[in-house]
């Protein structure tokens, strides 16, 4: 029993050898016979894609009859409704006697314009030179009063004068006290001292009022 299991056992290992060794012989052979057949390639092209697509004749337009524009009756107007009459033109009747002069147009003697006048200027107001003469007045007329010197009474009064055109003096009243009675009242009497004044409209003013300030200081 064992040699026959040997026997066959080696008969299956030769069976074996001899197809590992047929099989690669076979398979080098059928590559060989694909090698020797010549390959043929098939290549279909459509007849759609070489022709080329070429464009159809346009259609020749059928011609269109002009229609015919009806005829519509125009009535025609008279010529006495279309004519303006025109007035004949007025022809003077012939004078009877013919030494009259002809008519000739009325002449009119020739207006000669006069030269015109300049206006007159003006003169501008001179409302700083007139106040600098008016407050240069009430200095030179002003005098500290020897009670408020002694008691070394010192300040500044404000006094509104109004002045007529004449240059008198209309009014005079205190706008703002120096805090002293005697300082104020010989800023009073130094305004009525100083009048009258220039008349203001020599230098382009009317009636005017002004502030002149009146300092009282001791040196």
């Amino acid at each position: 029993m064992k040699m026959q299991r040997i026997r066959q056992s080696v008969f299956a290992l030769s069976t074996l050898i001899h197809l590992a060794i047929l099989i690669p012989i076979l398979q080098m052979q059928h590559q060989e016979k694909r090698s020797s057949e010549p390959c043929i390639t098939f290549s279909i092209k459509t007849a759609v894609a070489s022709q080329q697509e070429q464009p159809c004749p346009p259609e020749k337009p059928l011609p269109v009859k002009p229609e015919r524009p009806e005829k519509v009756p125009i009535k025609q107007k008279t010529a006495k409704s279309t004519e303006k009459q025109i007035p004949a033109p007025l022809t003077p009747a012939p004078s009877s006697s013919g030494d009259s002069p002809p008519l000739t147009r009325q002449e009119f003697p020739a207006v000669v314009s006069s030269p015109a006048i300049p206006p007159q200027e003006t003169p501008a107001p001179q409302s700083g030179k007139y106040l600098s003469i008016v407050r240069t007045r009430i200095e030179t007329k002003k005098h500290y009063p020897p009670f408020s010197r002694n008691l070394q009474h010192e300040g500044t009064v404000t006094v509104n004068v109004t002045i007529g055109t004449s240059g008198a003096i209309i009014s005079a009243a205190i706008i703002r006290s120096s805090g002293y009675a005697s300082l104020d009242k010989a800023a009073l009497e130094a305004v009525r001292k100083a009048g009258p004044f220039p008349s203001p409209t020599a230098y382009g003013l009317g009636q005017m009022s002004i502030s002149v300030p009146l300092v009282f200081r001791l040196i």
